[in-house]
């Protein structure tokens, strides 16, 4: 049978986090687990864009989520959420890394001097889950989910995966779609090394994947021309289609029964094949290292600003 929002489980005392949860994805992802039972903390950017989204819930979802303020394109907003999180005590069982940028048509930098689609859709979120490891592995069976996308397998460059150094070092040959390509590279890069790190360490009730959720109906094309959003609305999924994926790598029994750790699945509810590229241990280890240091740097700064919160700085 099609997997549907009725395979969730009941998850009473249960707690997520979600990443980009004002609108698209994010949202339905977060509804279905609050009505559920799961107490969802809603990590956006802007309050009053994601008040009015919890505004539009059904009484069961709306009584069992709350806003944290979450800015991915800046280490410093990764830190204090972390540090806000831990401090409260509470578990957590399901962190949702959904939040992302498509293609912005300029080059950007983040606060901390990353292009804008790695600092949000990779770096930022890598920050966050390693922040929030420690609280994940004392709340197992715990999951991490992973936004990709099919992009992960085309315009990457062939044995770099990920090329940060050209990336940053040629800003006048930025090319938005490559970026992209390689930012969602580095989310599945990302499931497989910490799953093998974790793996490792004798942990193995965290469970990591990486997922494609469909080209889905959302706010991640809004810096596209609208006539290419005319083109593609026809071709894309609805929200709810896309966050069934998410739901079920998040909640269903088959991921602990298979121990599905750094997979890969597509839609609706599929378990798939990552390129060969995403599966590179190298590679892997390559991104991990790299994306370390740009967090270490962003920390060390901070902590000669004096802003850092050591806890936080893993």
């Amino acid at each position: 049978m099609a997997y549907s929002f009725e395979d969730v489980p009941q998850l009473g005392g249960k707690v997520a986090i979600v990443t980009g949860a004002s609108a698209g994805i994010g949202l339905v992802t977060a509804r279905e687990l609050a009505i559920k039972g799961c107490h969802v903390i809603l990590a956006c950017r802007s309050r009053a864009k994601t008040d009015a989204a919890i505004a539009t819930l059904p009484d069961a979802a709306r009584n069992n989520v709350e806003f944290a303020e979450l800015d991915l394109m800046s280490l410093q907003s990764v830190r204090d959420f972390v540090a806000a999180f831990v401090a409260r005590n509470l578990p957590l069982h399901f962190l949702v890394n959904n939040a992302g940028i498509y293609a912005p048509s300029t080059f950007a930098l983040s606060v901390d001097g990353i292009e804008s689609q790695l600092a949000t859709n990779h770096v930022g979120h890598v920050a966050l889950t390693l922040g929030l490891l420690p609280v994940l592995e004392a709340s197992a069976p715990s999951r991490v989910v992973i936004l990709s996308s099919i992009a992960h397998t085309f315009g990457v460059p062939k044995d770099i995966g990920v090329d940060f150094e050209a990336i940053h070092n040629h800003p006048d040959q930025y090319s938005p779609l490559r970026v992209y390509s390689q930012s969602k590279l580095a989310n599945v890069l990302f499931a497989v090394e910490l799953s093998r790190r974790l793996a490792a360490k004798g942990v193995t009730n965290v469970y990591v994947n990486a997922l494609h959720p469909g080209v889905v109906r959302s706010d991640i094309f809004r810096n596209q021309p609208w006539i290419v959003r005319v083109v593609l609305y026809p071709f894309q999924r609805t929200p709810e289609d896309g966050a069934k994926t998410v739901l079920y790598v998040a909640t269903h029994a088959d991921i602990e029964a298979n121990k599905w750790h750094g997979q890969y699945f597509r839609p609706i509810a599929k378990h798939s094949e990552a390129s060969a590229l995403a599966n590179d241990e190298n590679v892997a280890a390559t991104c991990w290292e790299t994306t370390a240091e740009l967090i270490a740097r962003s920390a060390e700064n901070a902590r000669d600003k004096g802003t850092a919160d050591p806890a936080t700085n893993n």
